[in-house]
């Protein structure tokens, strides 16, 4: 069965936003982790846990950058603990927490390294450490070799581990490791492309494709007026440009789905000030015909045909971004999701 979640800004009414979307269908909610844009994550995955009863909880996603390994392995042990285990650590390499403190996002090979860890310590298992050399050469002595590290207390329980990312070397390996990805997109073709990325890993690592979820995330506006539709959710394909002119470093274009590259086509510089904003200078490049690709907007039986194609695809999970919207807004578009979209989907 599709499943479906939603993120929303960081607001003192979270814990009433979680426990509404549970008791409207919604199985999943997640909490954004980019502390310069947003209010810190944790205390707001605390609410999300404390005001569901079975919804699972997570961050989508936070990185190895800004925080420290075992202070986030311990977090996410801890709300694992809080919530009877309703806890996924969500991790990719980095975007707005990371570019606009002027650092740079990870690269694969230390999201291999600190994922894993990151997870099986927020597991309960043992892990050894080898910390990177330190420039002070007293503390180096004390550290010298790998670190065993264990939380005695945390529940043994094991942490699913979802993974953000487009490119084919994080998605393969993502399905060798992970028990989630997160697409930050809705785009039929470029969803179907990743899935296959994902078997390829999954295949080597001889596991069932079908075993991890496919979160698709993205804005959705329930409307049958398309142009305002289209104007709310511009700031998404914009941002995932930045995305794609990353993964243009590493990949020639042809390696990639053509429409996922359309969204870099014109691309405005991006501002990361306005990090979602719809309004920015920066979503001015990008056409209804890419807003309404990247996202999931119309009518509801419009939004639900849309769906099911990418359940079709390998979809698994919905993730509606609600960042930047009115509250009043997120409502609506949860009630209509309740009541004519979520039956359409599941065949309720």
């Amino acid at each position: 069965m599709f499943s479906f979640g939603l993120m929303t800004d960081t607001h003192p009414h979270l814990g009433e936003y979680a426990r509404y979307a549970e008791d409207q269908g919604f199985n999943h909610f997640w909490v954004l982790d980019s502390p310069t844009n947003w209010r810190e994550m944790s205390p707001y995955m605390t609410l999300a846990v404390m005001n569901t009863k079975t919804a699972t909880i997570g961050a989508c996603c936070t990185n190895p950058v800004t925080r420290n390994m075992a202070v986030n392995a311990s977090l996410h042990a801890t709300l694992q603990e809080l919530s009877g285990g309703r806890v996924v650590l969500g991790i990719g390499k980095g975007d707005s927490a990371v570019r606009r403190m002027g650092e740079r996002p990870a690269k694969l090979k230390e999201l291999k390294k600190t994922a894993p860890l990151m997870q099986k310590l927020a597991s309960g298992q043992e892990v050894a450490y080898l910390p990177d050399a330190p420039s002070d050469d007293a503390w180096h002595e004390q550290a010298e070799g790998d670190l065993t590290l264990e939380f005695s207390w945390a529940m043994k329980q094991h942490m699913p581990m979802y993974i953000a990312g487009y490119g084919p070397k994080v998605l393969e390996w993502s399905g060798e490791h992970a028990d989630g990805i997160f697409m930050q997109i809705a785009e039929p073709t470029t969803v179907e492309w990743a899935v296959e990325h994902l078997r390829k890993g999954a295949d080597k690592a001889d596991r069932d494709v079908d075993d991890i979820e496919v979160v698709v995330c993205c804005p959705s506006v329930v409307s049958d007026d398309h142009a305002s539709a289209c104007d709310a959710v511009r700031g998404f394909p914009a941002y995932v440009s930045n995305h794609v002119m990353d993964m243009l470093r590493y990949y020639d274009a042809s390696d990639l789905p053509e429409n996922l590259v359309a969204c870099t086509k014109n691309k405005e510089t991006y501002d990361y000030r306005h990090h979602t904003d719809s309004s920015a200078d920066h979503a001015s490049s990008i056409s209804d015909e890419i807003a309404d690709a990247f996202t999931v907007i119309g009518t509801a039986e419009r939004c639900a045909e849309k769906l099911n194609e990418l359940k079709a695809r390998g979809a698994t999970q919905l993730c509606i971004y609600f960042m930047g919207f009115d509250e009043a807004t997120m409502y609506e578009t949860v009630d209509a999701y309740s009541s004519d979209i979520i039956p359409r989907v599941n065949g309720e």
